[in-house]
Order: structure tokens, then sequence, then C-alpha cells
């Protein structure tokens, strides 16, 4: 029983010295900084919003000619090498507008039917979007709402952005060390935060784009992603200056 209780005793005593002779690292605080990174690249897919807008006194007869001309349109862009599954409505309204007379400032009782039909194609091979345009409207489309662009796959301007902020952020934390006579040590914590941005707008000129002439002008212009990283780095004092 003594034994037992000389080794518990040797043990516990063990267990209490056996640090002391190991040197803690000395705590220095942290410095947190945010960074931020783009990256650009060459567009190679083009949006094309378009419809037609049509106004009758009959609501069938309104339906029904925006249906013929959305059907052409659909088929002009097929014929101009666009994929069917690259085509989709985006919007179809039908509404009763009453007259207003300005005149008198009164409403007149006659009624005309509003049918508006809009479409998105994209159109893959960019030097052919001037054409597309020009077929769209040739074949009935009466709306060209919008032209933009964007990169297909965009995960390595991601990427480029990423790297980018991380470099960005760890000059800034190191800036910021000096002036404290540290130095930047490990990251402890690291957060993205994806900057939100729509597809460019090419610059077209439509001032050409009716039935018979020629096709407009397109400039399809560059892409960017664009992100910001907050990050935490630990501080150490500079090598010899303990």
């Amino acid at each position: 029983m003594r034994y037992l209780c000389g080794v518990l005793l040797m043990a516990a005593l063990a267990l209490a010295t056996g640090g002391c002779g190991k040197e803690e690292a000395e705590y220095y605080g942290t410095v947190s900084v945010t960074g931020s990174g783009a990256a650009y690249g060459e567009a190679d897919v083009a949006s094309i919003v378009f419809g037609v807008d049509i106004i009758e006194e009959d609501p069938g007869v309104a339906v029904d000619r925006a249906a013929e001309l959305m059907d052409r349109a659909f088929a002009a862009a097929l014929e101009q090498g666009v994929a069917e599954e690259d085509m989709k409505t985006t919007s179809y309204s039908l509404w009763a507008e009453e007259q207003y007379d300005y005149a008198t400032y009164v409403y007149s009782g006659d009624v005309n039917y509003h049918v508006t039909h809009y479409a998105q194609v994209e159109v893959r091979d960019l030097e052919r979007v001037g054409e597309v345009l020009s077929e769209l409207v040739n074949s009935g489309s009466n709306t060209i709402q919008s032209v933009s662009f964007r990169v297909e796959d965009s995960r390595s301007l991601v990427e480029d952005a990423r790297s980018s902020a991380m470099e960005n952020a760890r000059t800034k934390a190191e800036q910021l060390a000096a002036e404290l006579g540290m130095e930047v040590g490990e990251a402890t914590y690291v957060s993205e935060y994806m900057d939100y941005y729509y597809p460019m707008s090419g610059a077209a000129d439509f001032t050409t784009v009716s039935r018979g002439e020629t096709a407009p002008s397109i400039s399809a212009g560059a892409q960017s992603v664009s992100l910001s990283v907050q990050v935490t780095f630990e501080l150490k004092q500079p090598p010899g200056s303990l």
C-alpha cells in the first residue's frame, strides 16, 4: 500500500512539473484586413432579349398576331445557328387598355388589347450576333430589349480574383504589422464575399436594324469577376528582436 501511494505521488508531481521546462510561444495579437481582387476575360456567349409588342381591338387577333411573329423569329434564330435549347420565353402578357382622349380628358370607351411576348436566345458564335439581330427584326420582332455578354465558364476568373484578393489582404496586413514593428504570421481566419455583378452589355448600333438592311455592329467588351476576402493573421516579433 505504501508503495502504491508513493507511485501515485510521484506521478502527480511529474504531471504538475512536466511542462516547466518547455518554453511557451509568446502571443502578440492579430490583425484583420479585407482584401479585394478582380479578374477579366473575354466574353464567349451573347444573350439577346427580343420580342413583339402588339395592339389590336380584338384580343384573339392580338394573340394570334404575336404568336405568328414570334414563331417566325424563333425559326429565324434556328436558321442562324442558335440551338433550340438556347431559346426560351422570358415573359408573356395580355391586358386591356381603355383609350383616353387627351383633348377632352375623358376615356372614350374604346378598348384595345395589348400583347407583349419576350424571349431570350443565346448566341455562342459572337461573330454572328449582328446577323442574328438583323434576322430577328426581319422576321417580325419589333423590340430588341437588350444584348448582353458573359463568360460561359467563369471558374478560372473566380480563382484568379481569389488569388488577387488574398495577395491584397496579405500586403495590407504586412503594412499594418510593419507600422507596429511586427511581422505577419499564419492566417487564423478567412472568409470570402463574392461581389454581385451582371453580364456586361455590349455596344450596339441599332439604327440599321430594320427590315431588309444590314446587320448592326456589335462590340462584346470584357467580362469581370470581383470578390473580397476577410482575413485574420497572427502577429509575431521579427527575428532577432527578442
